[in-house]
């Protein structure tokens, strides 16, 4: 049987390797970039949730320090008979005593203060350096539809309510936010609720203290409410204006829907924004604020 004898000239030899040395040096520079993305990728993710942790943690415990005060207030409330002056008393030790607090209001279920009256709920406010004490019969029977009031009663627990524009006691100038506590009586049998302790505070400490969270020049900082309303961000006509999700239409970012689904299900992570109409990629790390189910989102441009 004769031998079948392949030979290559040299020219298409060379060609070959030549080729062979071209794709080898493709591959490597392909690598190479899939890797540099991978370790910034990495690096920016480990550096956005290690900066993030720490401020969110910061402000989970101030969060918490607000929430006891409102705690305390109501169990004061469930083990004694406070009068008139007595409930003065206690709005004044809450509100001079703690800076974060604006405004603070003891609302009592109806005839449950005094047997011929409808409703009582005398509240105590910041203004000008002093506070100032709004009389309980001032419109205050229509305080019994109120989402500070009506929320936390029907889900019979404490509840913080949608930050807002206030339009009366600051004068329209500051987003506050409510936490809401119930408060109750009991019969030896059962327990009825007597009414809901507040606390208002402003917004504006919160909003400046998320803002200075930064990796770089062009990154920024958004903060979410639990329903994800735009509190604080870059672009001031957002605060309250928007939410995660009329954005995410806006800006046809359907990531953005899927950031405030997990973060209402108390899930953190890092997503790729698209290039948002520029030339580089945004990367978006997400966490939520535990104590009041809140979010916070560091965006960063890509290197």
């Amino acid at each position: 049987m004769s031998k079948i004898n392949f030979k290559i000239s040299r020219p298409i030899l060379y060609s070959l390797i030549l080729l062979a040395a071209v794709a080898v040096v493709v591959a490597a520079i392909e690598f190479g970039g899939v890797y540099t993305e991978y370790r910034w990728k990495k690096h920016i993710r480990d550096e956005a949730e290690a900066k993030l942790a720490g401020e969110v943690n910061k402000i989970q415990n101030i969060i918490l320090s607000i929430q006891q005060i409102p705690q305390n207030l109501a169990y004061v409330l469930e083990f004694s008979s406070p009068k008139k002056d007595h409930l003065r008393f206690l709005l004044d030790a809450v509100v001079d005593n703690n800076d974060e607090v604006f405004g603070s209001c003891i609302a009592f279920e109806p005839y449950s203060f005094e047997k011929d009256s409808m409703f009582y709920a005398p509240y105590l406010y910041k203004k000008n350096g002093t506070t100032v004490y709004v009389d309980p019969t001032d419109s205050s029977g229509f305080y019994f539809s109120s989402d500070w009031y009506l929320i936390p009663k029907k889900l019979n627990k404490p509840a913080w309510i949608e930050p807002y524009y206030d339009v009366g006691f600051s004068g329209g100038n500051i987003i506050m936010a409510t936490y809401a506590v119930p408060f109750y009586s009991y019969d030896g049998k059962k327990e009825s609720m007597q009414g809901i302790v507040t606390v208002d505070i402003s917004l504006d400490w919160l909003s400046k203290l998320v803002s200075s969270i930064k990796m770089s020049e062009t990154s920024y900082t958004v903060l979410l409410s639990e329903a994800g309303t735009v509190i604080s961000a870059p672009d001031p006509q957002w605060a309250y204006n928007e939410s995660i999700y009329t954005l995410a239409e806006e800006m046809n970012l359907p990531v953005l829907r899927k950031i405030g689904r997990n973060l209402r299900l108390g899930k953190s992570g890092f997503v790729n924004a698209g290039n948002l109409g520029g030339k580089k990629d945004w990367w978006i790390y997400y966490m939520p604020i535990p104590a009041n189910k809140w979010g916070v989102l560091l965006v960063v441009q890509e290197d």
